[in-house]
């Protein structure tokens, strides 16, 4: 009987372990889940933020994005706007819009997140 009771003592070890694991990986989702909430519900990059009064000018888009038809496509590719050609055009309907990333800058923003994402799983399974 008592090769039983060691066997059953063992299941209960075991079933007990895998509570507490269960609760550590619930706790690390729960961590994560709050930061990739806070990461999505975040401002935009300040240095893309124009300042209160600043508009939207022709140079402002040729600065930062070279020409007419580049400033076009991030437009189109980040709003989903569709205009006739030419500068007129495209300014009267993006004064009102934050200036889009472009995708270096959003592969920089996404490698940071991954990063601190990174860091707080670290440090979580490190505390336990």
């Amino acid at each position: 009987m008592s090769r039983f009771s060691d066997l059953i003592d063992q299941l209960d070890n075991l079933d007990q372990q895998d509570v507490k694991n269960t609760a550590k990986l619930l706790g690390i989702t729960a961590v994560l889940y709050e930061r990739l909430y806070g990461l999505a519900n975040a401002k935009p990059d300040e240095k893309l933020a124009l300042s209160e009064g600043q508009a939207i000018t022709k140079e402002l888009l040729t600065k930062r994005y070279g020409n007419y038809t580049n400033a076009y496509s991030a437009y189109q590719k980040a709003y989903g706007i569709k205009c006739k050609t030419g500068w007129n055009n495209l300014l009267s309907l993006v004064e009102k819009l934050p200036i889009p990333l472009s995708t270096e800058e959003r592969l920089s923003k996404l490698e940071k997140d991954i990063q601190s994402l990174s860091q707080i799983v670290l440090e979580l399974v490190q505390k336990e």
